[in-house]
Parts: C-alpha cells; structure tokens; sequence
C-alpha cells in the first residue's frame, strides 16, 4: 500500500513536470533538461502558494490543471498507443470519443492525486542532458520520441524517471512515461486490452473507460444477462 502511495505521489508530480515543454523545438532540442527543471521549480512553487484553497476547491483544481497541461501532452497519440491493436479496428468517432475521454479521466485522476500529496519533501535531485547523439537523430528523423532521465527526491528515498518528449503543433509534448521500470503507457494498454478480452466491445470499454482506469468493476450489458 505504501508503494502504491508513493508509486502515485511520483506520477502525480510527473504531470507537473510536463507542462513545463512549452518552448520552442530549437530550444528544447539543445537543452530540454534546463528548462524543464526551471519551469517545474516554479509550478511546485505555485502549488504550495494555493494548496490550501484548492483543497478546499478540488473542482477548481482541476481546471487548472487542465488549463496547466492539456497543451503539453500528447493525448491523441497516446490513446491510440492505449488502444493499441484495437485502434485499427475503431471506428473515427470512437477514436475522438476515448481521447476526449481519457484526457478528462487522467487530468481528473492524477490532479485529485496531487491534492492528497503529504510528501514536502519532493525534490529534483537532477536532470540528466539529452546526449547530443539523441538530438542529432531526432532532427534527422530517425528518432520518434526524444527521452529526458530525471532522479526525485522523497522523503523516503529517490526515483528514477524518463519520460518521451515528442514535438508537436509546435511544442515539445508528453507521449510517456516510465516510472522505476514501470512503464505507464504499457500499463493503460494492457488495462484496455484486458477490458476488451472482458467485454469484446470498443464503444463499451470507451464509454465506460473512467471507471475502468480506477480499477472500479463495471459489469457490461452481457454480464448482468448472464448474472
């Protein structure tokens, strides 16, 4: 239980971090670790400032959250990846359903997460700098996502995190992460696909997805007939 705690405490600090992506694709290229450390510093500072009020206003939270980080991640792309193979197999408008879908569900899931965060002492220990290598094949097209390492600081001890920067509509956007070994990505799509082995109906596992993601059991028009 604890390690989960501490497992969510972790991610919930992560999505801060990527609302720091916002400059432009020459700039990130040559420093990405630099500004993302600068401009996370500053959002936690933020946080502390109003923590407070936003406890007492998780809905308004929420919002800015949204605001914070809906332009730095990568949502399209990263719900097709949490679709997987099923996302060929998904009509349009299913596709644009369970992206709007999972961006409302993650931005809620992982914001009321940093409201419950009672760790103070959540650091940046260090960012590691991009190898100039990764750059030069990420500007040839020879790389699809370009990976910044970073080390936190807990009280308990230190994590280590990369997370997938990707450039699109001209910013630099979250498309995954991989917490400890733990990569969340695969974790969201091996959720769907479990989902779809239960249920075998896309615009099932789509409409019911927020509660799917939590864990929560969601019995499908199938199981209560068969109930």
């Amino acid at each position: 239980m604890k390690r989960n705690k501490n497992f969510l405490t972790v991610l919930a600090m992560l999505f801060l971090q990527w609302s720091s992506a916002v400059f432009s694709a020459e700039q990130a290229i040559q420093s990405p670790q630099q500004d993302v450390e600068k401009i996370t510093r500053g959002l936690l500072a933020t946080l502390e400032k109003n923590i407070d009020g936003y406890k007492k206003n998780s809905d308004a939270f929420i919002v800015e959250v949204d605001r914070q980080l809906s332009p730095v991640i990568a949502f399209d792309s990263i719900a097709r990846g949490v679709m997987g193979k099923y996302s060929r197999r998904a009509k349009p408008g299913q596709l644009e359903q369970f992206s709007s879908v999972f961006k409302d569900s993650l931005i809620s899931f992982y914001g009321k997460a940093l409201l419950k965060l009672d760790d103070t002492r959540l650091t940046i220990e260090k960012v590691d700098a991009v190898p100039e290598s990764v750059l030069n094949d990420y500007k040839a097209g020879k790389a699809r996502l370009i990976p910044v390492d970073m080390t936190v600081r807990t009280s308990s001890g230190t994590v280590a995190i990369s997370y997938s920067m990707v450039h699109q509509d001209g910013r630099w956007k979250l498309r995954n992460i991989i917490v400890d070994g733990i990569n969340i990505g695969i974790q969201f799509r091996n959720q769907f696909a479990g989902a779809m082995s239960k249920h075998r109906d896309i615009q099932y596992v789509v409409d019911y997805w927020p509660e799917i993601m939590k864990g929560n059991a969601v019995a499908s028009a199938a199981d209560k007939k068969g109930g």
